[in-house]
């Protein structure tokens, strides 16, 4: 077992951890740190997660803010209740940043964040929770939080310690089910991403940033990523309260090869405190994901149901 101790700094050598790795013969990773750069946290998951290590915090230890980034590169995770600790990125803009340029800068350090997590196999409904707490309230997760958002992937009633000391690699790699189909991972793809749009603006940006193909058929019109974003930007400055919900009875998937066409039907609810003024209806949604690793929406039409 090798522990990572310390802040995450901006510029960590990565060497450092490859050669405790191979000098320890470590195969589990226990983190003592309060966070830091969170792209130092990620690259240091992705190195935990190619080297095949799992990861395991206990209580008595810290693992918060960008720390709880780097946890998630293990392939099998276990912690204790109330070891893992999360609150929103603070992205600072350079100086002499427009407030546009500083908005952009967030948006895409956000959408790296989401993009990651997804990677890792966790819900990235983590990073929404995470978003709602500030840097000086950090909220440390629950068992269930924990289970329910995939941060960790063993049996809630395993002892951490126990287990790791008992065996290098104890926890079984969670077995295919239907969440992996193409289908079912379209849909629930394209129900995240619709419903998603009703949080703050921050959030529904990275969000589809990360959830769009450099170049989309954006109905009907062959769109770059940075228009679409644009686009759905200036929607969300119009109506800064949004609400959606996709009706689950309505929707219809069709898969071949790496795509699949998701389609159906969802309620909507906008409004505009400043001007008084709302508008509520229901509308016709069709999307076309490439699947794969990281899923991408190649094709996007709709229209407001008369």
């Amino acid at each position: 077992m090798l522990v990572v101790s310390g802040e995450f700094g901006a510029n960590e050598p990565v060497n450092a951890f490859s050669d405790a790795v191979a000098s320890s013969g470590a195969r589990v990773i226990l983190f003592n740190s309060p966070g830091g750069n969170v792209g130092s946290a990620i690259r240091l998951g992705r190195m935990i997660r190619a080297a095949g290590m799992d990861t395991l915090q206990l209580r008595q230890l810290q693992c918060a803010s960008a720390c709880s980034l780097a946890f998630l590169g293990g392939v099998h995770r276990i912690a204790e209740p109330g070891s893992i600790g999360v609150h929103r990125a603070f992205l600072k803009p350079a100086d002499g940043m427009s407030t546009q340029e500083a908005e952009t800068r967030v948006q895409l350090g956000t959408a790296a964040i989401i993009s990651y997590v997804i990677e890792m196999g966790v819900d990235p409904k983590l990073i929404e929770l995470a978003s709602s707490y500030d840097k000086h309230d950090i909220r440390y997760l629950s068992a269930s939080e924990m289970a329910d958002l995939r941060v960790t992937n063993a049996a809630a009633n395993q002892s951490p310690a126990d287990t790791f000391q008992a065996s290098p690699r104890p926890v079984p790699a969670p077995a295919p089910d239907a969440r992996q189909q193409p289908e079912s991972v379209a849909i629930a793809f394209v129900k995240d991403l619709i419903e998603h749009h009703g949080d703050n603006d921050d959030f529904a940006l990275a969000q589809a940033q990360a959830s769009y193909a450099p170049t989309v058929d954006y109905y009907g019109k062959l769109t770059n990523l940075s228009s679409i974003i644009q686009d759905k930007r200036t929607y969300y400055r119009r109506w800064p309260e949004r609400g959606y919900n996709v009706r689950n009875d309505s929707i219809t998937v069709a898969c071949a090869n790496d795509r699949c066409m998701v389609s159906g039907v969802y309620d909507w609810v906008v409004r505009s405190p400043s001007i008084h003024k709302q508008e509520k209806g229901a509308a016709n949604f069709s999307y076309t994901i490439l699947i794969g690793p990281y899923p991408k929406i190649v094709a996007e039409t709709g229209d407001v149901q008369q």
